[in-house]
């Protein structure tokens, strides 16, 4: 089937597109920023560049062959206080956007699946709630409301398509999302309960986010609200216990419910309301979740996290084989190329020839303008599949990076996973945490620009 997907730089998307075009599906994303979409997301697409919140689409031709559309678009409801500039922005990226989505189909979609949230529901206190369940009276339930109304033209008239709402809850992954935030405050001893510790959290595994939007997709009798939530809510104590537990830490100070709501405002609805959903629709449905037991889940996400190590993973799709990628990582002297300049990244000594296992490189880099030397080794060669370096000498207590180049959609998905300790243990961490990671970050922005941008270039030129 031809997919539009929407949103699909987001933690959800990103892991969709994988799964769809695995299935054979092909799929066409609508983003604000084509060349950013093309370089960093991790299947191969058609994208379209627009601005949904601005006006609707205008390709007519290309909207009339749409099947499905999939729609995950909206602003983060996270980073900073919601002001009102804020809660516009959440309000018309969720609203506009999702209306003039809508009004860009001449021809409806047959399917029509849209992100919402268990926001929908307000706070519940202990009552179990599935999808009959009414709105709640708050910002997040009122957005929600009016956010899953902007869907009723496509049931109405001739063609309707079939329309799910997806009612999310805390999505649970390695990278990305919640407890992007949580596990440095956790494994730095800072994690504790929220308020009483008594408002129910609904999570649910990413696999099974993913899982139940392809589920909603192949399912004709699925239709209108989908609750996107684990069969087995907890409350806050019980997930913040669970949470300590899989990282091998111990629970935080309790956080009181007035330094919440001083600290984030409005925005503390979020971490305070209780929210005790059930996937009915899913259960009833035939759906298998992967993750009905937190503990489980949490152990798989956190198992990159081993003795409070920090974890970052990178993820780009190349048109290329394996077979060809993999010689550009041969040698040693191309590291200088995919190594962002404000790195001042220098090689000083490298093995003559191609690499392999036991092979050091040492070079010389600036951080923040501090110079310094760093010796890698390289601890595993498997080409052209994979290799692994670690630090022998550096700027880090510990640093192991591994590189895969799976093939993947008549090409490769290269996948580069970091694991890293920074100095002076948990004091380090707290200090110098988000500005490694920003660093981290920024070399593999720049990497992915460099493969999408010159990758060809490198190919035709080693002929």
């Amino acid at each position: 089937m031809k997919i539009l997907l929407t949103g699909a730089t987001g933690l959800i998307g990103k892991q969709l597109g994988k799964v769809l075009v695995e299935k054979g599906h092909e799929l066409i994303v609508v983003s604000r920023n084509e060349a950013e979409a093309r370089t960093g997301l991790p299947f191969p697409c058609r994208v379209i560049e627009a601005d949904l919140v601005a006006a609707p689409l205008k390709d007519e031709v290309l909207l009339h062959s749409i099947d499905v559309v999939v729609h995950l678009m909206g602003e983060s409801l996270a980073n900073g206080r919601w002001d009102e500039a804020k809660k516009r922005r959440i309000y018309e990226s969720r609203i506009i956007g999702t209306r003039h989505l809508v009004e860009s189909f001449i021809t409806k979609p047959k399917v029509f699946i849209s992100a919402s949230a268990v926001g929908y529901y307000g706070s519940c206190g202990h009552e179990e709630i599935d999808e009959s369940h009414g709105a709640g009276d708050d910002f997040l339930g009122q957005l929600c409301q009016d956010w899953e109304e902007e869907l009723l033209p496509l049931t109405f008239g001739g063609k309707s398509a079939r329309v799910v709402s997806l009612r999310t809850g805390m999505v649970l992954a390695s990278q990305g999302g919640a407890l992007d935030k949580m596990i440095p405050l956790f494994n730095a001893g800072l994690g504790g309960v929220l308020g009483t510790g008594l408002q129910w959290m609904s999570w649910i595994h990413i696999d099974d986010a993913v899982g139940l939007i392809v589920h909603a997709i192949e399912k004709p009798s699925i239709s209108g609200a989908l609750n996107v939530v684990s069969p087995a809510p907890v409350t806050n104590a019980q997930f913040t216990n669970e949470l300590a537990a899989a990282l091998k830490t111990r629970v935080g100070p309790r956080i009181p419910q007035l330094a919440i709501t001083v600290a984030l405002g409005e925005m503390s609805i979020v971490a305070l309301s209780s929210q005790r959903a059930m996937p009915s629709k899913a259960l009833h449905s035939g759906y298998r979740f992967k993750f009905l037991n937190l503990a489980e889940a949490l152990k798989d996400v956190c198992s990159v996290y081993p003795e409070g190590e920090a974890y970052f993973q990178s993820e780009q799709y190349l048109s290329q084989s394996p077979e060809q990628i993999f010689p550009f990582f041969s040698e040693a002297k191309n590291l200088q190329k995919i190594t962002p300049p404000f790195l001042n990244f220098k090689i000083l000594e490298q093995p003559s020839g191609s690499l392999f296992q036991g092979a050091e490189i040492r070079y010389s880099i600036k951080i923040h303008g501090v110079p310094m030397e760093w010796i890698t080794v390289i601890e595993d060669w498997n080409p052209p599949f994979k290799f692994i370096d670690t630090q022998k000498k550096g700027p880090y207590k510990f640093w192991h990076h591994t590189h895969e180049f799976i093939p993947f959609a008549g090409g490769t998905l290269v996948v580069d996973r970091v694991r890293y300790r920074l100095p002076l243990g948990i004091f380090g961490g707290v200090v110098a945490g988000n500005l490694v990671k920003k660093d981290i970050q920024g070399i593999f922005n720049f990497r992915r620009k460099y493969f999408f941008e010159n990758f060809e270039k490198e190919l035709q030129s080693a002929k």
